[in-house]
């Protein structure tokens, strides 16, 4: 699909254009007022090489933003700078109105979450991993506090397992558990099921939206899976080489692209 002109935001339910990027559905060119995460103008560049290019967008409280496009599209680059783990060459993140370079990227990175692809255990029992991060901080995490949070991504009695012997989306959830054992405000996730199962993807799938709507939590999620993102996300934005060119309604975006 073409990229239309840049054009004034229209009234009503028509497709409608704001910053040459295409916007879907009824309202969506509003602001949305006390969003959690406001992304600002956030680029990256390598040499002369453009990885993502000037991206702006809001993520509300318990809502699932689907970030999708071709390979190379900039997806995962966008998601590492929202916690830091590359930094822009422009722009900015507001995390609950604040600034994000004002923030020690290590607490940023414990306020914004994030899951990969790959688990990335460390060896060990699940216990310490989730252990782990409340360790950093120099603060106790008790049994009782290990045993809600597994049962939570549903692997009651596994604290003293070794992180070897787990399936794929057994390591997977483990991963959601350390991460949110760490309290986070936003949730972040680069392909979280693309190496899973079917089974395995609809379970972590109904965890991220059981966290998203029981925590009121922000999540965005980069996937390949137009499916997944028609599933489970409220809205999604389509990127191609490093320009967000399209954000609405999931479903629409989904169609659309």
């Amino acid at each position: 699909m073409a990229i239309p002109p840049e054009d004034e935001p229209s009234v009503g339910g028509e497709p409608e254009t704001k910053s040459g990027h295409v916007v879907l559905g009824p309202g969506a060119s509003m602001a949305w007022l006390g969003t959690p995460l406001s992304v600002r103008h956030l680029s990256r560049k390598i040499d002369n090489h453009t990885l993502v290019d000037d991206i702006s967008v809001d993520v509300g409280r318990a809502e699932i933003l689907a970030i999708i496009g071709p390979s190379g599209a900039g997806k995962s680059s966008f998601l590492r700078m929202i916690n830091r783990l590359d930094e822009p060459t422009a722009g900015t993140i507001l995390l609950m109105g604040q600034d994000y370079r004002q923030i020690a990227p290590p607490i940023l990175r414990r306020r914004i979450g994030m899951v990969m692809q790959s688990s990335f255990l460390f060896p060990g029992s699940v216990g310490s991993n989730l252990r782990f991060g409340p360790r950093q901080r120099k603060e106790e995490f008790s049994s009782d506090q290990v045993e809600q949070l597994l049962s939570r991504v549903g692997l009651s009695d596994y604290s003293d397992r070794d992180v070897t012997t787990l399936s794929g989306g057994e390591a997977q959830r483990v991963s959601l558990a350390r991460t949110l054992a760490n309290r986070p405000q936003v949730l972040l996730l680069d392909e979280p099921t693309s190496a899973l199962d079917e089974q395995s993807t609809h379970d972590v799938e109904q965890l991220v939206l059981s966290i998203s709507q029981q925590d009121q939590m922000p999540c965005l999620m980069v996937t390949h899976n137009p499916g997944q993102a028609a599933r489970i996300a409220d809205r999604a934005i389509y990127m191609a080489a490093g320009k967000l060119v399209a954000i609405g309604p999931s479903k629409e975006i989904v169609d659309a692209y």
